[in-house]
């Protein structure tokens, strides 16, 4: 599914990148949406419209369970952090002498994996961060069904 975001929500599209959605920035005029496509916007004049989840909160935890509920995304451990966070483009592995020289000498050594953008270079590797985001992301997923 791919989630356009409105620039003004430029944070949550970071986040839907990191569950590993298709969530580029949409800029200008809005033409229809194609099937399998959703735009998240803040603007009321759009809400209420086929595919348009109107955010309600300014608090990004609210947003993010709003359009996870909404739009029935699911935390996937296996799509998580396979996106660039920046350009959305998705990431590839890395080796370590292909980051050598770009990530600080201690990542270099101790970080398990590497994973790099193709189209703007962002190296990323798992750490501290990932895991705060795993655990904010685990406490907004709704429990498995039983």
């Amino acid at each position: 599914m791919r989630i356009w975001v409105e620039p003004m929500l430029g944070r949550l599209a970071r986040w839907l990148r990191l569950l590993g959605h298709d969530a580029p920035l949409r800029r200008g005029d809005w033409p229809r949406l194609l099937p399998g496509e959703a735009l998240i916007t803040r603007r009321r004049a759009l809400a209420g419209r086929p595919g348009v989840v109107f955010v309600t909160s300014d608090h990004l935890e609210e947003q993010l369970a709003q359009v996870m509920a909404e739009l029935g995304l699911k935390l996937e451990p296996a799509h998580l952090f396979t996106r660039c966070l920046d350009c959305n483009q998705p990431v590839e592995p890395a080796s370590r002498e292909q980051v050598q020289g770009l990530v600080p000498e201690y990542i270099l050594h101790t970080a398990e994996a590497f994973s790099r953008c193709p189209a703007c270079g962002k190296i990323y590797w798992p750490g501290s961060h990932g895991r705060r985001a795993l655990a904010l992301l685990e406490r907004l997923s709704p429990p498995p069904a039983r």
